[in-house]
């Protein structure tokens, strides 16, 4: 059984919808600046990768945006792009369509607003709970299209949108359902969460003057990862059923492999890193040589970059310099458990159009980073074989293969 992508939809710091995504990531726009959605003077790291000006309106009543947090809306955004792309559904059962979303932080801007609010003795909104878990982006997603099939949420910090995607392939293969709405979403610019990454000297700090050349992944000055938000969402189904109803497929999720290093809870290992790859290509059932492209994790810390190329290098061994690779990051920044649902559509994209989109700002590569990174301009070579990649927290590790066919 092969499992094929039929919709995509994207909400990110460069653009709405993946055309508008994939245009910018394409001609190296970048969408970090100065935080716009706080008074950021106090904190050590003030720049972002914020989505500017975003309306949950055509989507929502003013009561359902009332009871969800941001990182729920930026999801429904994503999701309605993503089935409006793949067509109508109504061909399945209500109750053979799941949705598996992944999420680091969840409804953390509502934590933070109603935890200020109890420290000042005021009362709380009542949906606060409601807002807050982690589950209540996949759960609005089902309610407002009617999708009664298995709902999940997985929470693996950065690797959360990687594994959910996973987890859908894995429902579709083993029958549990025909169809699923996959991804991830995170809105977590925030002064408590941002202080949290600050305290693990995490953020960049010294291009607070210098937003657009902040991330800067596997650049020789790198000082840290920038803070992002985010939602992109994929549509699976089995191929078969795609074809019957006549849907484009875009590609093939082919692969899916997840590991955890068992060493410490922030330091990235490279073992666990090569472990997701080579589970995510033999269940794929491809080889290393044949692989094209990798979306790096590529967080633009001074540790992380460092790894993951060691990681890819004993992974491919010779084969790691003819790679392509390139870092989504470099232009919208880290957006947690949307990360990888969003560099997953990249890497999508680029097997669609046979062009590898950029890594910015890397004019001087660290000395221990000498793969191809694509620097600075897309790159037009026909690809069929596309890694994803993903590092979180708690030392999970996710890999995703996507093919042309």
């Amino acid at each position: 059984m092969r499992v094929v992508v039929t919709g995509m939809g994207v909400i990110a710091p460069i653009g709405t919808g993946v055309e508008q995504f994939w245009n910018a990531a394409v001609n190296g726009v970048c969408g970090i600046r100065k935080i716009n959605s706080f008074d950021a003077s106090n904190q050590r790291s003030q720049i972002a990768g914020e989505i500017i000006g975003f309306d949950p309106a055509s989507l929502m009543s003013a009561k359902q945006i009332e009871q969800s947090d941001r990182f729920t809306q930026l999801a429904l955004c994503a999701a309605n792009f993503a089935l409006k792309d793949s067509g109508d559904l109504d061909c399945y059962l209500p109750q053979r369509v799941a949705v598996s979303l992944g999420s680091g932080m969840g409804g953390f801007t509502t934590f933070e607003s109603s935890a200020t609010r109890k420290f000042q003795k005021k009362s709380l909104p009542p949906f606060t709970v409601p807002r807050i878990m982690a589950n209540s982006a996949a759960a609005w997603i089902a309610a407002k299209y009617g999708f009664k099939g298995v709902n999940l949420t997985t929470s693996t910090a950065c690797s959360s949108g990687s594994n959910a995607i996973g987890v859908g392939l894995e429902l579709i293969r083993s029958g549990r359902a025909d169809a699923v709405i996959a991804g991830g979403a995170e809105a977590c610019v925030l002064p408590l969460t941002m202080s949290g990454f600050e305290a693990l000297f995490a953020l960049s700090t010294g291009f607070n003057n210098d937003p657009q050349h902040a991330s800067r992944p596997f650049a020789k000055d790198r000082d840290g990862f920038v803070i992002g938000e985010g939602a992109g969402i994929l549509v699976l189904e089995k191929e078969d059923h795609a074809k019957q109803r006549g849907a484009q497929i875009h590609a093939y999720l082919s692969g899916y492999g997840c590991t955890c290093d068992a060493v410490h809870i922030v330091a990235p290992e490279m073992d666990g890193q090569v472990a997701a790859m080579q589970a995510a290509m033999q269940d794929a059932h491809i080889q290393p040589e044949s692989v094209d492209y990798i979306n790096a994790h590529a967080t633009s810390t001074p540790l992380g970059d460092i790894v993951e190329t060691k990681a890819i290098k004993q992974c491919f061994g010779a084969h790691a310099y003819k790679l392509s690779i390139s870092a989504i990051k470099s232009m919208i920044g880290h957006s947690i458990g949307a990360s990888a649902a969003i560099g997953s559509i990249a890497t999508i994209m680029a097997l669609k159009t046979g062009t590898i989109h950029p890594t910015i700002n890397l004019i001087e590569p660290d000395s221990e980073c000498d793969l191809d990174y694509t620097p600075n301009r897309a790159v037009k070579k026909p690809i069929q074989i596309g890694l994803c990649n993903a590092f979180g927290f708690g030392g999970n590790n996710s890999t995703l293969v996507f093919t042309t066919n």
